[in-house]
Formats: C-alpha cells, structure tokens, sequence
C-alpha cells in the first residue's frame, strides 16, 4: 500500500484533500502540544485569540457542513440517525476548543520560545495531590497559573514532599512576547532551590 492511500485514503488524492488532512494533522499537534506545555497567554492574545479561533471555527464549519450536505464528504456507514445529528451538533464546540487549543496556547507557546525575551515573574503558589491516570498527581496552583490550560504545573513527588502546605513565595522563570509566558523554571524564594524546570520533564510530570 502506497503512503498517500494510508495517509490520505487515496493513491492519488485531490490537493484540497490533501491541504485538508494536512491542516486536521497539523491543528491537532499543535492543539496537543499547546496541552503539554506549560504556557501562560497574556489577557490581549487570549481575547484576540478567541475571536481568531471563532472565525476559524465558523469557516471550518461551514465548510463541513457544506462536504457534507453535498455528499463530497461522507459519514461512516452503520452510524445510526442520532449520533449523526449529535455529531454535527456537538461539531462547531468541539472544533473551537481544538482550534483555540492549537492557535492561543501551541502556536502562541512555539512563538514565544523561539523570539521571546528572558523573564521573572514572582508568584504565590500552592501544591496539590491528586489521584488522576490522565494528568501528573503532584502539582503547583495558584492565581498566577489561572489562564494557562491546564491551570497547574505539574512536578515530581520529591518537589511535592519538600513544600509546605501553604502557599510559596516563588519565582517564575521563562521567556515571554506579547503573546504570552512560558515557564521554564520555578524557584522557591525562601530557599531557592529549583521546584520545575523544563530541563528533565519525564522525571518531574509524575
């Protein structure tokens, strides 16, 4: 089999077909990335981020939905009445979230680590424990991590064992634009030894 029959479902695809899947694959690593990193969007690109995600929901959808309608796209087979009516109702919300995930957070964060500017940012934060198989169990919240997605950072069990149960003094560490922060390092004030660093991920995001 051919790659462009197990990539694009046809040996010789369209280029509107290609661009299509290309821009699917592209958003949704780009929405995974925005995920995993630990990106803090500034008030002005979460707002115009918003509005740029929504008319890029409306273009998309529309679109769709006209694929669809004329039959250029097709369902699965077997799908039954109501999950085709719950799939395209459910459709503009989920690719919103997808979108707004990918462009005000991954592309956003991408921009910032490579042009953004050295940066320290003090902040007051508070561990937590959690039980959850699809995030890390100790993590760092606060007022100041509120507008990243997830609204935490996520670190090792060590980490957690040496903070107190109040809030820290800390120090943010990382590179900003107008975009937003990404944090890089986190430094308790008392002491100063380093909480997060992006350095040894797999050690710290248990």
């Amino acid at each position: 089999m051919k790659l462009s029959k197990l990539f694009f479902g046809e040996e010789n695809p369209s280029l509107s077909r290609r661009i299509t899947l290309l821009s699917i694959l592209a958003v949704t690593l780009l929405s995974s990335y925005g995920m995993w990193t630990d990106f803090i969007p500034s008030a002005t690109w979460m707002q115009w981020g918003f509005y740029l995600s929504t008319a890029g929901t409306a273009l998309i959808t529309v679109y769709l939905y006209w694929g669809y309608g004329t039959g250029r796209m097709e369902i699965p087979k077997g799908i039954s009445k109501s999950k085709k009516v719950l799939f395209f109702l459910l459709l503009p919300f989920l690719m919103l979230f997808i979108l707004w995930l990918a462009l005000v957070h991954g592309v956003a964060d991408a921009v910032t680590l490579a042009i953004g500017n050295h940066y320290q940012k003090s902040a007051l934060l508070l561990k937590e424990h959690t039980s959850s198989r699809r995030s890390c169990n100790y993590r760092l919240t606060g007022e100041a991590l509120d507008s990243a997605f997830p609204n935490y950072i996520c670190i090792s069990s060590s980490a957690y064992d040496a903070l107190p149960t109040y809030p820290v003094s800390t120090t943010l560490e990382g590179k900003i634009t107008a975009l937003g922060f990404h944090v890089q390092s986190i430094y308790r004030n008392d002491a100063n030894p380093v909480v997060h660093t992006d350095s040894a991920p797999a050690a710290l995001r248990r």
